[in-house]
């Protein structure tokens, strides 16, 4: 188990300074940047996502909620725990973010390791070159044993696997259980609510994927699938 400093994470929070990677050859170079320069240069960096999934009371993926002063895409339904790695940073990096963000530890031989995704997104005002580390984490804990300790995330949602599947398809409002931080409810979601990105084209390979690993965690208890 690991428990962590939130010292680090306030301070970075003005700057965040990450880990240059070569692109083409997909290793890390030593080099650090800067997380401004890094997103407007399409300086390659190292990213982390947690997915944690249940089969209790059915079978679902649990959504963070991104918080509302977060300077993108504040208030969307995200990936259960993701965020850059620091520069400096060699071990214990989805642990480390997955405290800080919903307060949960656990063991390396707990995570399912889908691998490295490769991932590009460019538009107006962003160049993000990210190699994306992808874990799954199975957990059935009620809503109510998660916490938000570095106020980027102001609850937590578990949305039905069908429903998320569902969405790429047809868009249609579902009831769900979240949690607060205080208390236990049922909001209504729709495909508005959640991170756009998700649903983009250069997310549709990651999303395949996950699926897939998702599907063979639930009905063979292994996954052999991964991202690369």
């Amino acid at each position: 188990m690991y428990i962590f400093s939130l010292e680090k994470k306030t301070m970075a929070s003005k700057e965040e300074i990450l880990e240059e990677w070569d692109w083409e050859r997909g290793i890390p170079t030593g080099n650090p940047v800067a997380r401004s320069i890094a997103h407007k240069q399409g300086i390659a960096h190292e990213g982390v996502h947690l997915w944690v999934v249940r089969t209790q009371p059915q079978k679902e993926i649990l959504f963070q909620m991104r918080a509302s002063h977060k300077d993108m895409y504040p208030d969307y339904l995200d990936i259960t725990v993701g965020g850059h790695v620091p520069f400096g940073l060699s071990s214990n990096k989805i642990q480390k973010e997955a405290y800080e963000e919903i307060g949960i530890t656990f063991d390396e031989k707990q995570l399912i390791d889908l691998g490295y995704y490769r991932y590009e997104e460019i538009n107006d005002i962003l160049f993000h070159r990210e190699f994306q580390r992808v874990y799954l984490l199975f957990s059935n804990n009620p809503l109510s044993s998660y916490s938000f300790n570095d106020n980027e995330v102001s609850s937590i949602y578990a949305v039905p696997l069908d429903y998320c599947k569902d969405l790429f398809f047809k868009d249609y409002p579902l009831t769900v259980e979240s949690f607060n931080g205080t208390d236990t409810i049922c909001t209504t979601i729709s495909k508005k609510d959640f991170h756009p990105l998700l649903f983009a084209p250069s997310m549709a390979h990651y999303m395949e994927i996950l699926f897939k690993a998702i599907d063979e965690l639930f009905t063979k208890g292994t996954v052999t699938v991964s991202m690369s």
